[in-house]
């Protein structure tokens, strides 16, 4: 199979456009097949021996052989590229990591708006100033000139700051560019049992719900339904997944991409009644109706549940 063949059918697999751009070992942004609404969020990676077509709304991997049609003189200029590309990545990370650890020591614990619009006027979280952001991290990262601060979200593998999610007022979310985010969480509470939530609002509610039941447990924002996967794989005692009311995909046989991922973890899952969180959930029924869900979820009695 050539290099173009394994692309077009790799990007086909996961929902995604092919990328124009022909680089090695790096990750080529693309756009989704979902329009609008998916610009930017296809991912292609070409090795030496195979194309990986990643789509970031539904989480996909998908991997094609490029077979034995690389003439050798070929498959050593990728190979340099390849290795050129990796040494950057490395690079990259590092500096997310730098920067991330600046934004935690640049911000302060307050409220914010983003945290009011979520239901919780009286949460609060760390905060950084648009100024500091641009100057730490870039401009690329301030979604325009309306916006004053973020709420900062740090993402850790263990101990370690990895990266960080910033949410602005307006509801925008950035990562910073190059953080290793794959594995990574960021803990809102600490307990005995676990809650794996996607979003940092869904995790808020979660942790608020349970609290209000005399219910101590560990909540983790995991940052998407693919990553929950991840992080349930290495999960010690017990655990619970608070799923998302997703678009079904034919990709993933009619179901969303919450329901999916959670499917292929051992863990007990549900997703809310009405909205497409557990934060929207809250917001139209109150944490009443939050706190029967998740108790539903505990019992094994909500969709999905294992």
């Amino acid at each position: 199979m050539s290099i173009e063949d394994a692309i077009d059918k790799a990007c086909s697999a996961v929902g995604i456009n092919p990328p124009k751009r022909r680089d090695y070992g790096r990750w080529l942004q693309t756009d989704t097949l979902s329009a609008k609404n998916g610009k930017g969020d296809g991912r292609v990676i070409i090795n030496e021996t195979h194309v990986t077509a990643h789509n970031w709304q539904t989480g996909e991997n998908v991997t094609v052989g490029i077979g034995g049609d690389v003439e050798k003189r070929d498959r050593q200029k990728i190979a340099q590229q390849i290795q050129a590309a990796k040494r950057k990545q490395e690079a990259d990370a590092a500096r997310a990591a730098q920067i991330a650890t600046s934004l935690v020591a640049a911000s302060r614990v307050t409220g914010h708006p983003y945290l009011i619009t979520k239901g919780f006027r009286d949460e609060k979280a760390m905060v950084v100033t648009v100024a500091d952001v641009r100057r730490i991290g870039g401009d690329y990262l301030a979604p325009n000139s309306a916006c004053c601060s973020a709420v900062l979200v740090p993402v850790r593998i263990g101990d370690r700051v990895t990266s960080a999610q910033l949410i602005w007022e307006d509801g925008t979310k950035k990562f910073l560019f190059g953080g290793s985010t794959s594995g990574a969480s960021h803990r809102v509470s600490s307990g005995v049992d676990t809650w794996l939530c996607e979003g940092y609002a869904t995790a808020i509610t979660v942790r608020t719900a349970l609290h209000g039941m005399k219910v101590k447990p560990t909540v983790l924002c995991c940052f998407s339904a693919a990553n929950i996967a991840t992080i349930a794989e290495r999960l010690q005692g017990r655990g619970f997944i608070a799923g998302e009311n997703d678009k079904p995909l034919p990709q993933f046989g009619g179901i969303g991409a919450s329901e999916y991922y959670a499917r292929k973890t051992a863990l007990p899952f549900g997703t809310p009644e009405t909205g497409s969180d557990f934060n929207d959930f809250f917001q139209q029924a109150g944490i009443f109706a939050v706190q029967r869900s998740l108790t539903g979820i505990m019992a094994g009695t909500l969709r999905g549940a294992a």
